[in-house]
């Protein structure tokens, strides 16, 4: 069985002419394997939409859904205000779903993402297709967090799978888009469920120091950080500001509090991290996803060579997971916070992981939230990391 992976990017302002761009691109990288499903990512500032319907036209017959970004790259780059586009060829069996309500209902919505798995697993099982792998893309202003990957985990089977991102709007925390070419629209997820021979492989790595001393969430309910040590959460972080000559406001705090992420302690070291998104009236915190009252947490930064040296953590562990077989191309989820550590050095990451996997296919998106459940892992959604699947031959 051959797996072959294609990806491609085009850049704006025509959602039309870059998002068939990068369609073009991938499916001549498939060197005339006929695509069977993809992904694409695009900027805020185009219509997802319109972009999903056009990489349809391009990759006839292929089972797409995408998401918006705070950034889209292949391993030609990354760039804003345009498209990327993954494609891939594949014998596997595979079942594409998406969905509406998320944020009021995260299991429930990934529950229904779900729908048709196990009669397809079972049908797939009997032709030897015994692996299991879900991409998942979900609203990153949802704050679905865990529980989302958490029930996607239970509606599956053991020793499956899930990896994914969380859309982004550059920066902005207005609106982000998830969909597939019928319908895209915020407060959406999508799921693509592969079913293989033989397993793809997962791997992670954030990078991430703390740079302050270990403080306790004394109040906090699901993805609201009220108060840290007593204090409202934002003064914390106004504080951690002002040390480094940074004067804050709640409307534009934005690109800081997710530059320097709030990562959960355990035994003395960073398990988690968690973005914060935007700042309540009261001085909460309203992250990614949950985070836990009583947690001790500290604010996280990274340096560039740390960030770096991650990416090629996480390719690294994805090979392994690859268990001999070589790879065809890599999807990357990583989060938009790195991208803003590494501005223009951002491709030395995608160096990094080509390095590791070889000349191969790299595409993937900036994200507000990164998914990687897989080898018993207990955490399952991440922030400030860089979740790369490689896919085999």
């Amino acid at each position: 069985m051959t797996n072959k992976v294609g990806s491609g990017r085009g850049s704006g302002p025509d959602a039309a002419r870059a998002s068939s761009e990068a369609a073009r691109q991938a499916l001549e990288a498939l060197k005339g394997s006929v695509p069977s499903f993809g992904l694409v990512f695009a900027s805020p500032s185009l219509s997802l939409s319109e972009c999903l319907r056009n990489v349809s036209q391009v990759a006839k017959g292929a089972k797409l859904v995408g998401c918006t970004t705070a950034g889209e790259f292949t391993e030609k780059g990354l760039i804003h205000g345009g498209v990327a586009v993954v494609l891939v060829s594949t014998e596997s069996p595979i079942l594409a779903r998406t969905v509406r309500d998320v944020a009021a209902a995260p299991q429930q919505a990934a529950k229904s993402l779900c729908d048709g798995f196990h009669r397809t697993a079972e049908a797939a099982r009997q032709k030897g297709y015994v692996c299991s792998t879900t991409l998942t893309l979900v609203d990153g202003l949802s704050g679905a967090g865990e529980r989302f990957v958490e029930s996607i985990v239970e509606h599956t089977q053991a020793l499956h799978q899930v990896v994914g991102g969380a859309a982004g709007d550059e920066g902005k925390f207005e609106a982000t888009h998830v969909g597939e070419p019928e319908r895209a629209a915020s407060d959406m997820a999508a799921a693509i469920h592969v079913f293989t021979k033989s397993p793809w492989g997962v791997g992670i790595g954030h990078g991430l120091e703390p740079t302050t001393a270990k403080m306790r969430v004394t109040r906090a309910k699901g993805n609201v950080v009220h108060e840290i040590d007593g204090r409202p959460a934002f003064a914390v972080y106004e504080e951690h500001a002002a040390k480094r000559g940074v004067k804050l406001q709640a409307a534009s705090a934005g690109e800081y509090l997710i530059a320097n992420e709030l990562g959960i302690i355990v035994a003395g070291k960073v398990t988690r991290a968690r973005a914060p998104l935007s700042v309540g009236k009261d001085g909460s915190l309203s992250c990614a996803a949950e985070v836990p009252q009583g947690a001790h947490v500290a604010i996280l930064d990274g340096k560039p060579d740390a960030m770096v040296a991650a990416a090629r953590q996480a390719a690294e562990e994805a090979l392994r997971n690859l268990q001999g077989q070589e790879p065809a191309g890599v999807i990357l989820f990583d989060c938009v916070c790195r991208g803003l550590i590494l501005k223009d050095g951002f491709s030395r990451e995608i160096a990094a992981i080509r390095e590791v996997m070889g000349e191969v296919p790299v595409a993937g998106f900036l994200t507000y939230g990164e998914i990687a459940s897989y080898s018993g892992r207990i955490e399952s959604w991440h922030n400030t990391t860089a979740v790369a699947l490689a896919i085999p031959k």
